[in-house]
């Protein structure tokens, strides 16, 4: 049990990586930083985004092998989501204040 525990929080970990990704070249949220608009509420949309879409596919594993661990897969997919908001944040905060600095 422990191993496919581990298994899938390394595969929630990627596939939320691959989504968010995916959203945030989608909707220019990096080019937009780059040209000093203001993309905070963008990067969190995307990564809710995300979020919804990792929470649902690993809802419907669960809900297919018929094991009750819904609670379970909620917390793997936050904590998932939440590297990639912590990244995401952190590359704001420097781009941002970056583009501020040089204005």
């Amino acid at each position: 049990m422990v191993g496919v525990l581990l298994a899938s929080v390394f595969c929630a970990v990627a596939f939320a990586y691959v989504c968010t990704e995916f959203a945030m070249s989608r909707f220019g949220v990096r080019e937009r930083l780059i040209v000093g608009q203001s993309g905070l509420a963008m990067i969190l949309a995307v990564n809710l985004l995300s979020l919804m879409l990792v929470w649902a596919g690993a809802s419907a594993l669960v809900a297919v092998t018929g094991h009750p661990l819904y609670l379970h897969v909620t917390v793997i997919a936050i904590a998932a989501q939440a590297v990639w908001l912590g990244y995401d944040l952190w590359l704001y905060r420097r781009d941002h204040l970056r583009v501020r600095y040089e204005n």
